[in-house]
C-alpha cells in the first residue's frame, strides 16, 4: 500500500428486473466462485424479511435452476441461528444463504444458493471524529481508507467497516466471537463494477463494495 497512488473508484451498479414481479433485483459482479448471488432493498417494515426475501428467492431460482419458487411467501420461515444470523428454510427444508442489513429506514439482503453470503450498508455518519478508530481499524485499514477517500476518514472507514461487517455475517461468526481488530481486510483491487478486498475472518473470506447513495453496500463470500 505504501507509495502506491490509488485511484478513485467510479462503481457503477446496473439493476434487472425480478423476472416474476418486475421489481428491481441485483446481480453481483462474477466474483461469487459458486455462481449468481442476488441482493435487493426495500422500505424497512413489519413482516419486509420474509417478504423481501421470497422476491429474491424468485430470481434466484430464475438464474440458478436448483432452487424452485413455492406458491408464496407462506411457505418461507426465517429463524436465528445461535449467533444471530438468520436461516431461511423453505417447507421446512434449509434454503439458501441469507443476510440482511439495516440503514437509513431501509432493509437489504443477498441471497446465495451455495456458500455463505453476508451484506452490510454503512454510511460516513457512522464515523465521525469521536469514533474510536483503533478499537475497530489497524493501521494498515486506516491507510486504505485514507487512500481510497482523500480527504474523507469518514467516508473511507465506512467503506472498510462494510467489508469487515459483511465478512463476519458470511462466516456467521459475528462480533459475537470476532474483535473488530482480530478481522483483516487487505489491499483493495478497484474496477469499474466496485471494490474487491480479501478479508481474514477466521477463514479467508471475498468481499464486494460498491457505492450506496452517499455510504457503503458490500457484499460477501466464504
Amino acid at each position: 500500500m505504501k507509495g502506491e497512488r490509488m485511484r478513485q473508484p467510479s462503481v457503477e451498479w446496473s439493476q434487472t428486473c425480478d423476472p416474476v414481479g418486475h421489481e428491481a433485483i441485483a446481480t453481483t459482479p462474477d466474483v461469487a466462485p459458486w455462481g449468481p448471488v442476488v441482493l435487493a432493498s426495500t422500505e424497512s417494515r413489519p413482516g419486509a424479511k420474509v417478504l423481501l426475501a421470497f422476491r429474491l428467492l424468485r430470481a434466484l431460482a430464475w438464474l440458478d435452476p436448483r432452487w424452485s419458487v413455492p406458491p408464496d411467501e407462506s411457505a418461507l420461515t426465517i429463524h436465528k441461528s445461535a449467533l444471530g444470523g438468520p436461516c431461511l428454510f423453505l417447507r421446512g427444508e434449509r434454503g439458501p444463504s441469507l443476510s440482511f442489513s439495516h440503514g437509513e429506514g431501509r432493509l437489504w439482503a443477498a441471497m446465495s444458493g451455495a456458500g455463505k453470503v453476508g451484506i452490510d450498508v454503512a454510511y460516513p455518519e457512522e464515523f465521525t471524529n469521536c469514533y474510536p478508530f483503533a478499537r475497530a481499524f489497524r493501521a494498515e485499514e486506516l491507510e486504505c481508507a485514507r487512500a481510497l477517500c482523500p480527504g474523507h476518514i469518514g467516508r473511507g472507514a465506512a467503506l472498510v467497516w462494510s467489508a469487515k461487517e459483511a465478512s463476519v455475517k458470511a462466516t456467521g461468526a459475528g462480533f459475537n466471537i470476532l474483535d473488530p481488530l482480530e478481522v483483516r481486510v487487505g489491499n483493495p483491487s478497484v474496477t469499474e463494477q466496485g471494490i474487491l478486498f480479501e478479508v481474514s475472518a477466521g477463514r479467508r473470506v471475498s468481499a464486494w463494495v460498491r457505492k450506496e447513495d452517499h455510504g457503503w453496500l458490500s457484499v460477501a463470500f466464504a
